[in-house]
């Protein structure tokens, strides 16, 4: 399944990047295929076209151009300088301080939106460097970018002494022809609080988590559990992206027969302590630029107290430590108390997911720049044969018992939008 939503999403990437002139790319749990799909949030890394920032000493032919200004940033962090214009972009989206971009670069979304069920979908203000919308039952980060080149910051990461296997040589490679974005958000208690960018790379962070054998990938799915279920409540820094750090730190610092079914425990207590020691130095690396401290001003005293007090718990607790987490526990109870039944439900609901996502790509298939005398998007839909079918059966496996649900008085339509987020959550 994990395979299946990868695909999916990709292939979501390239349709929209087919027809807008804005290329998207989904990343976080969607991305690496980690996630149910209303499980997390949906990360969409939109990389505005025709402009790149490039370091002074690498000639570039964009329309637009910006010099990667590092002096006196935070590590991680850049300033942009303007030095070849495309006029009707810039005044449009960018203001500028002393020839510097400002990070307020906002565009919006002026458009209605809706989600795969149909359910409006409303501006839920900036978070970061994300612009989010959501709903009830789903909600969007996005986010504008700018594609970096820097090769001194990726260099560095390419060169970085390893004793083990992974990333291994080829990988290496491939990683290091990836392009980098800077994205609208200045570090905390940065010199330029208006003018500072981060840097980041995403499409090698997709790269590397879609690397991970078997083994890796539970293991940064059951950390990410605990994360969500035991420490987020704790410290809102408790994030996935996080978690996939220490991944990261984790696979690289050990050899690859560590990792196994049979260690997946001790390899998660492992992560816990890795975790543990980097809130007691309050320093975390981040694994594509180590000279970026994740933890810089974003865990107070008080939290760190709570958290590491709680990490000593789950240590000592080992395979207990499950007990805490909601989802993992109930899915263990359900597997002891009668296996067959889960291995159904578990069946059904990756039948469920697939049909959400092939309806996404028909979704996606139908979108186009709107025309003011066009029909809704939802009235095309009802139009397409396939997609209509993919409702069909979706209503029939989800509310099976839908004449039973009329006769209580519930709407039906908002009965099925709720049990199927139940079921994909």
């Amino acid at each position: 399944m994990i395979e299946y939503r990868r695909e999916k999403n990709k292939q979501m990437d390239d349709i929209h990047n087919g027809i807008f002139p804005v290329n998207v790319i989904t990343s976080g749990g969607k991305a690496e295929g980690t996630a149910l799909y209303f499980e997390s949030d949906i990360d969409r890394l939109y990389a505005v076209g025709g402009i790149k920032c490039v370091q002074s000493s690498i000639p570039c032919s964009s329309p637009t151009v910006f010099h990667l200004d590092t002096f006196n940033c935070s590590p991680g962090y850049t300033r942009i300088k303007l030095v070849h214009e495309n006029p009707n972009f810039l005044q449009n989206y960018l203001k500028f301080e002393d020839g510097y971009a400002m990070n307020s670069f906002c565009i919006g979304n002026p458009n209605p939106m809706v989600d795969i069920n149909g359910v409006r979908i409303t501006d839920q203000g900036k978070i970061g460097p994300a612009e989010r919308y959501g709903n009830d039952y789903i909600t969007y980060d996005f986010v504008v970018g700018i594609v970096c080149i820097c090769p001194n910051l990726i260099e560095k990461w390419v060169k970085r002494e390893r004793n083990h296997e992974w990333p291994d040589p080829h990988l290496i490679e491939q990683v290091s022809l990836l392009e980098g974005h800077v994205v609208a958000v200045s570090n905390k208690n940065s010199s330029y609080p208006l003018t500072e960018w981060r840097i980041c790379y995403t499409k090698a962070e997709i790269m590397l988590v879609n690397s991970f054998s078997v083994s890796q990938t539970k293991l940064y799915l059951l950390l990410k559990l605990i994360a969500k279920s035991v420490l987020k409540p704790l410290c809102p820094a408790m994030t996935s992206y996080i978690m996939k750090n220490i991944i990261f730190w984790e696979i690289e610092t050990k050899p690859s027969q560590s990792f196994s079914q049979n260690s997946l425990i001790d390899r998660l207590i492992d992560a816990l302590l890795f975790l543990q020691q980097a809130l007691k130095s309050d320093y975390l690396e981040n694994y594509m630029i180590a000279e970026r401290n994740l933890f810089q001003g974003r865990i107070s005293d008080n939290e760190r107290k709570k958290l590491l007090i709680k990490l000593d718990e789950l240590v000592n607790e080992r395979e207990n430590m499950f007990k805490h987490c909601n989802k993992i526990h109930l899915s263990m109870v359900k597997l002891h108390e009668s296996p067959d039944k889960y291995a159904y439900e578990s069946m059904k609901r990756d039948c469920i997911e697939k049909l959400v996502l092939r309806k996404n790509v028909i979704f996606k298939m139908t979108e186009k720049i709107p025309r003011p005398d066009e029909p809704a998007i939802q009235d095309r839909l009802k139009q397409n044969e396939e997609y209509m079918k993919y409702v069909e059966e979706l209503h029939e496996l989800v509310i099976p018992d839908k004449d039973k649900i009329l006769k209580s008085g519930i709407n039906l339509e908002e009965g099925y939008i709720q049990r199927l987020f139940d079921i994909l959550s």
